[in-house]
């Protein structure tokens, strides 16, 4: 069963963050399952480190600290001590940057893992955080990510259940992540979701993407682009950054 914190724990870190949502009603049930099919997915066995991109409240934490020995987490929302304290009342351990998921400031080969869980759609280029994330796993690591599909019916149930329109939240950015992953050199992996359901009923995909052994990755960007809410990366350092 998924490891989840008290449904008082949480802090909201942005106008987007569904905190309220994840303990009630079918929405609730939705939110954690995007959390359980990354589960899913991780490689079976101890990992050393994981990093999640747009950790948002870390809720998915309380589940990672039970498969990697070090949790990094990114995100670009300026709350990483509040949410670093909530963490430690629980005994966990977390190292926190403010950062774009888009130039991640972490060595080439510095995790095991990467996961995003619905933040590729908040960037203005998917296709970079995607490329930025196999850089840092390393030879042979996997980089996972839960994204909604655009589908009408599932817009509408948004609406009812959350009260805004999901299109006022991407931006456009499911468009942009289709456009990413049909970049063949990524060779994405993709897997509706839930699972057994054909494309225009399954609401998510899950997509997997795996750093060859012995491969060369490109240097990373000299600058750090802007992601939808305009913040730059980084105001701090991180764990592994260059010095």
């Amino acid at each position: 069963m998924l490891r989840l914190p008290p449904s008082d724990r949480l802090l909201k870190t942005g106008p987007v963050d569904a905190v309220e949502q994840y303990f009630a009603g079918g929405f609730g049930w939705v939110l954690r399952q995007r959390l359980q099919w990354v589960c899913d997915a991780l490689p079976r066995g101890p990992l050393f480190s994981v990093l999640e991109i747009g950790y948002g409240s870390a809720i998915f934490f309380y589940e990672l600290s039970v498969h990697a020995d070090r949790i990094v987490g990114i995100d670009v929302h300026p709350h990483g001590a509040a949410v670093r304290k909530r963490l430690l009342a629980d005994r966990i351990v977390a190292e926190l940057a403010q950062a774009s998921g888009m130039a991640l400031p972490f060595r080439d080969g510095s995790f095991d893992v990467v996961v995003i869980v619905s933040a590729l759609e908040f960037m203005d280029d998917p296709g970079l955080c995607l490329r930025e994330s196999l850089r840092v796993v390393k030879p042979g690591g996997l980089v996972t990510a839960v994204t909604p599909r655009i589908l009408p019916w599932a817009d509408r149930l948004y609406r009812v259940l959350v009260g805004w329109d999901p299109e006022s939240d991407f931006r456009g950015g499911r468009d942009r992540v289709q456009r990413a992953l049909a970049d063949p050199a990524l060779q994405a992996e993709r897997r509706n979701r839930p699972w057994g359901l054909p494309p225009p009923f399954a609401p998510y995909e899950l997509v997997s993407l795996r750093r060859p052994d012995g491969e060369r990755q490109p240097p990373r960007p000299r600058t750090a682009p802007r992601d939808y809410a305009g913040t730059r990366s980084d105001d701090r350092p991180a764990a592994g950054a260059p010095q």
